[in-house]
């Protein structure tokens, strides 16, 4: 076999397959293992301490049987499975969150088998190590608990499999009330198929149904309270649109999200293929995916505080980039992605002039901090949940 021939073996090989799959989790859950005893990751960049609040939830839960939101308007069916592990503290925890953020991958993996995607095992390992998803792999937040039901309702609906699609989305919901948005660009892709308007409405039935059912526990004990304490008018700066979309919203996004080398690299490679971008034979898939980025990127804009919110765009975006670039700009721009987590470039102004700096990346910069300050923090914090519950 030539060279090229392996290489082109090695981008396209089928990582759902015994044994690749058993060498994916292998790197998956290795990287992951100096994260997990850690702490809950609550005082580090770019987690933050909304981590604190579900820990709390949990923890008054197992041990006093009471039952509170973490966030309004509610994250249910999270917080009650967190419950399950919290006994175990954040190793405990952490290591859930690992393995459903390792369900995530496979389905996605599954979903580029489906379409025969080219360049599947590039992809399959750019998603499962892009900084954004490495980072809250491993922490106690509900972010990949949402993004795996979401994956995993969209390989049913993909499958024509409406009604156990539609739990799927409901579960994901109920993890992360903002997965309702995902109901959109489905039906969307149910219409381009021409579906049975019969299959496309129970679809919603089942997806909204199963919200309702995960969400009881929040109704029975909050009634209309959940829209109240939501603040969703005093919290969301839609009456200042300009800075909205400035600033650090916009700085996450090349920072964490992308990283400023893959930015740049990304946008000279649209502007050279513009006029001859590859054909793609998937523009149905194509369609859900750019409706679904529009989407969830016009929901941070709304409430553009963590650039976790953007989590639900990163394996469509990597489809979208593979789907209309040329090979070799694809490859190039996954590389730089994986990179951001190691090595970072920043521009510095130094005696009035731009200067570039290099840096450790996030992922990085995100376990030096958690191993300087979070198992500590994490210690004093649980210590003073358990005196609440004494006293």
């Amino acid at each position: 076999m030539s060279r090229l021939s392996y290489r082109k073996d090695i981008l396209n090989c089928d990582l759902t397959k015994f044994p690749a799959v058993i060498y994916l989790a292998l790197i998956f859950f290795i990287s992951r293992l100096p994260f997990i005893a850690l702490g809950f990751s609550a005082f580090t960049n770019p987690t933050d301490q909304d981590v604190l609040a579900v820990v709390n939830s949990a923890y008054l839960l197992r041990y006093d049987h009471t039952y509170t939101v973490s966030r309004f308007p509610g994250y249910p069916l999270y917080e009650f499975v967190n419950a399950l592990f919290i006994g175990g503290g954040w190793i405990a925890t952490n290591t859930a969150t690992l393995v459903v953020s390792f369900v995530c991958v496979i389905i996605f993996a599954r979903i580029l088998n489906l379409f025969k995607i080219k360049n599947k095992a590039l992809l399959v390992f750019t998603f499962a190590f892009i900084p954004i998803i490495w980072i809250n792999s491993a922490i106690t937040m509900d972010y990949m608990w949402s993004l795996m039901f979401i994956m995993l309702g969209v390989y049913l609906v993909f499958l024509g499999k409406y009604p156990m699609a539609g739990i799927a989305i409901g579960l994901a919901i109920g993890s992360r009330f903002t997965s309702a948005f995902m109901i959109i660009p489905l039906f969307f892709w149910a219409l381009q198929k021409k579906e049975k308007i019969k299959d496309i409405m129970i679809f919603v039935y089942s997806a909204m149904g199963t919200a309702l059912v995960v969400f009881l526990p929040v109704f029975y004990k909050y009634k209309l309270e959940i829209l109240q304490g939501s603040g969703f008018l005093s919290t969301t700066p839609i009456r200042n649109p300009t800075s909205m979309i400035t600033g650090q919203a916009l700085g996450n996004i090349a920072m964490d999200l992308f990283g400023l080398a893959a930015l740049i690299f990304l946008i000279f490679s649209v502007l050279l293929t513009f006029k001859n971008k590859p054909a793609s034979k998937n523009k149905d898939l194509l369609n859900f995916c750019w409706l679904t980025i529009i989407i969830f990127t016009l929901l941070y804009f709304i409430f553009p505080y963590k650039v976790a919110y953007l989590i639900p765009i990163v394996p469509w975006s990597i489809v979208v980039i593979n789907e209309n670039l040329k090979k070799t700009f694809t490859v190039i721009i996954c590389v730089l992605l994986l990179l951001n987590g190691i090595v970072s470039i920043k521009v510095i102004n130094e005696e009035k002039l731009p200067a570039v700096k290099f840096d450790s990346g996030i992922v990085l910069q995100n376990y030096e901090e958690r191993k300087s300050a979070s198992i500590e923090q994490s210690i004093e914090y649980l210590e003073s949940l358990s005196d609440v519950i004494k006293k």
